[in-house]
């Protein structure tokens, strides 16, 4: 996948952040110094208008995630979302040998589920962090016939090619079913994963007896050789796929490789009851591959005696990856997010959604009824003389709340959200500087993007929310004459997954990132023109200023 941030520009921009922030902090340790607590300073809050609108989430680029969603997801609010994915394998031995009167013994495939682990009294339990809907779904794993090139062969040279969510390509070639469905190798309808580590045996040499020897994570793992779901699979089929790669010239590179063998194609559908469950797999794990255990016959002692030997050859998901989604959206929602309203007035509801789903566009400092613009609610917090800003009052915090709708909300609310730059397509000064950092999952920045709360009104009544802090976004508005961007508000599985995943067609909005693409969940907030004044989104901003 081609990301719009390479690593360097990412280097180059938190370094830039922190070298402002530094200078910001330098300027208000003179001018706020000493401030809490003195008498001649006290802090105030004011809630400032903010401007909330929809946007659809279209087409985007869907190759090499890293992690791969696979299931069907029945939403009753945004409707059904279908996941399936394609992908590549590849072995670091293109030219194996395989011995003499080789049998087969079985073709083990192995992914893991995104799982956390618990270990009580040396005994490890897991639960699965990324497993949504709780029935079974019919799963179907196929070989796959189209060739999954890396490079554009209609464009430039080294262009790389880009695969879409709906199965297409930058030519608007679509990936035919029929060339993902080759040869069906295995089938499941009533697929459900397992929490449970998996034992694995071998076999003890001296007794000939299996023991149980180590354990696997929770993983999607399946015989595709030994299996009762695969009884139309043809005779010989993954001998001859496999053990026909020996001495074969054409399989002998990388390119020719991925021509001979154009990797599998994992298909997930919904019961007839519509319903079914959705899982995130991690293709790029260390223990994902497909592995071909076989036996053959060695010599010993020279050539006057023969002894059975096992050996296995191991295919990685190293190559190209390519998730493909079917979402039936609600039309009427759809419809609702199509319609909506400009951003001078702001939409009563914010539909929320991962996958190719909807977000929403935050513009701080609206206009409010009087008249007050950016410029005049800017003008609160500092002086300008002779292009030098003197700051006014210091912003202690800054934050955005934002109230669920709880009657039309799925009850299976995401908890956390996700905020943005949409202009430059960057994470905000207060991601970078928030320390609460644990990428591998979705704990982390925690004091920036606060995770779903809930707080009690006065007359005992529960209301579910989110805490957005932007002190030094707005820091840097108020100091440093930034640029007051419009803000993108999703749902994410992992706030730490901020690669860029450009949409196919670009307008005003570039493209969302990973952690929202590889969420299949939705919430309603209240907008800025929600029927309930109570729970408009306000821009909260408490500061110190000297008192007169």
């Amino acid at each position: 996948m081609k990301y719009i941030n390479s690593l360097l520009f990412k280097s180059a921009c938190v370094l830039s952040v922190i070298l402002m922030v530094q200078a910001c902090d330098s300027e208000f340790s003179e001018i706020g110094s000493g401030i809490v607590g003195v008498p001649d300073f006290e802090i105030k809050n004011k809630a400032y208008p903010i401007t909330t609108y929809n946007k659809k989430i279209t087409k985007f680029e869907s190759s090499n995630l890293g992690n791969n969603l696979l299931g069907y997801y029945e939403d009753p609010v945004f409707g059904g979302f279908n996941a399936n994915f394609v992908v590549q394998m590849l072995s670091s031995d293109f030219t194996p040998t395989f011995g003499e009167d080789t049998v087969l013994d079985s073709v083990i495939l192995t992914i893991p589920y995104s799982s956390n682990a618990t270990i009580n009294e040396d005994v490890t339990d897991y639960e699965l962090d990324s497993l949504y809907g709780s029935n079974e779904i019919k799963l179907s794993i196929y070989k796959n016939n189209f060739l999954l090139r890396s490079f554009d062969p209609s464009a430039a040279v080294d262009d790389f090619q880009n695969y879409y969510s709906d199965g297409s390509l930058t030519s608007g070639q679509l990936i035919e079913s029929s060339q993902l469905e080759g040869q069906l190798l295995y089938s499941d309808a009533a697929y459900f994963p397992s929490s449970l580590s998996i034992p694995l045996e071998t076999i003890n040499e001296e007794t000939g007896v299996s023991e149980v020897t180590s354990t696997l994570i929770p993983s999607l793992r399946i015989d595709l050789f030994n299996n009762p779901n695969n009884s139309n699979l043809p005779e010989g089929f993954w001998e001859d796929l496999i053990f026909s790669l020996e001495n074969n010239e054409a399989t002998s590179s990388r390119d020719g490789f991925y021509n001979y063998f154009r990797g599998l194609y994992f298909k997930a559908e919904a019961t007839s009851e519509n319903e079914g469950h959705m899982m995130q797999l991690q293709l790029q794990d260390p223990l994902s591959n497909l592995t071909v255990y076989y036996s053959y016959n060695q010599t010993v002692n020279g050539e006057e005696e023969t002894s059975s030997a096992q050996g296995e050859y191991v295919l990685s998901f190293s190559g190209n990856n390519v998730a493909i989604f079917d979402n039936d959206f609600n039309p009427s929602i759809l419809q609702t997010i199509n319609d909506t309203s400009t951003d001078l007035e702001g939409d009563d509801f914010l539909y929320l959604k991962g996958g190719e789903g909807s977000m929403a566009v935050i513009e701080l400092f609206a206009e409010d009824e009087d008249g007050n613009t950016f410029a005049d609610y800017l003008s609160e917090f500092r002086d300008i003389d002779n292009e030098i800003i003197t700051p006014k009052r210091l912003i202690n915090e800054a934050f955005l709340e934002f109230y669920v709708e709880e009657t039309t909300s799925n009850a299976d609310i995401p908890n956390r959200v996700y905020i943005y730059d949409l202009d430059n397509n960057s994470v905000l000064f207060d991601y970078v500087l928030d320390q609460s950092i644990n990428t591998t999952s979705s704990d982390s920045k925690l004091v920036h993007l606060v995770p779903l709360a809930t707080e009690t009104d006065s007359d005992g009544v529960e209301h579910k929310k989110y805490k957005i802090r932007l002190t030094d976004h707005l820091n840097n508005i108020v100091i440093n004459d930034s640029t007051n961007v419009s803000l993108g508000l999703l749902v994410s599985s992992n706030v730490g997954q901020i690669s860029l995943n450009e949409f196919k067609n670009t307008e005003d909005i570039q493209g969302v990132p990973t952690g929202t693409v590889l969420s299949p969940k939705s919430v309603v907030l209240h907008g800025n023109n929600s029927p309930d004044p109570a729970k408009h989104p306000k821009l909260n901003i408490y500061y110190t200023e000297p008192n007169n």
